[in-house]
């Protein structure tokens, strides 16, 4: 049997969406998918089983996506991505790259702080080996490159990172608990923006550095702990 069709056994007998997704390994996101798609629709079908359908499915039906073209080439785990996409809202999707690109700027600063301006870096670029001796190529990164490509870099991902909060923010329902996290994110980025543009200054990097608060598992766990109390709400 399918992770999907055992699972059904357990929202069955009463299983939050957290307590299937951990028995299953799989997100929150995915045990919705499964509801939605294969355990409501069975219910539907055997309602409606005497009820001849002759018209075929609507064009923005996800059929196309399990019983098309796309179930003929592209991989299961591809196709299960995509059919969890689908069943998404458009201010889910944006949340979720909110999260990632939050998590890459978080993860940024442990890569790439630069400790000092003594901070060099010295990687073999090239090997070559004659009959007598062999020899190396070492490519050098000098502490300011390395500082300047970490400003670059971050200056590039709280830019998409900005244009995604302001893309949540104009499509998001004004009760969705979740702009109140986005205002403390929104604080954190123009936070590092600032300490970037000291940085670009002339500050000395050796006195501070950027710090944002990696405050995602919170996060996520405030927001999972919401979803359940959702699920029950609605069981109620």
């Amino acid at each position: 049997m399918k992770k999907y069709e055992l699972a059904k056994d357990d929202y069955e007998k009463g299983l939050k969406y957290r307590e299937i997704a951990e028995k299953y390994g799989v997100s929150i996101s995915t045990v919705k998918s499964w509801k939605s798609r294969y355990w409501s629709q069975e219910k539907v079908a055997t309602e409606n089983a005497t009820i001849p359908n002759n018209k075929g499915a609507p064009e923005s039906n996800k059929n196309a996506v399990t019983h098309g073209l796309f179930a003929n080439w592209l991989p299961s785990e591809t196709l299960e991505i995509m059919n969890e996409v689908a069943t998404s809202k458009p201010e889910d999707i944006l949340w979720n790259n909110i999260m990632i690109q939050y998590t890459a700027i978080i993860r940024a600063q442990k890569i790439m702080y630069v400790y000092d301006n003594q901070d060099i870096s010295k990687e073999v670029s090239a090997r070559s080996s004659g009959e007598f001796s062999d020899s190396k190529t070492y490519a050098l990164q000098y502490a300011w490159d390395k500082q300047a490509n970490f400003m670059n870099a971050q200056s590039r991902a709280m830019a998409t990172l900005a244009n995604l909060i302001k893309q949540f923010v104009a499509i998001a329902d004004e009760q969705d608990e979740r702009r109140k996290k986005l205002e403390l994110m929104s604080a954190q980025v123009d936070l590092a923006k600032a300490q970037l543009k000291q940085l670009d200054d002339g500050y000395d990097p050796s006195e501070e550095k950027t710090v944002i608060i990696d405050d995602i598992p919170l996060i996520e766990s405030e927001v999972d702990s919401n979803s359940d109390e959702s699920q029950d709400e609605t069981s109620d």
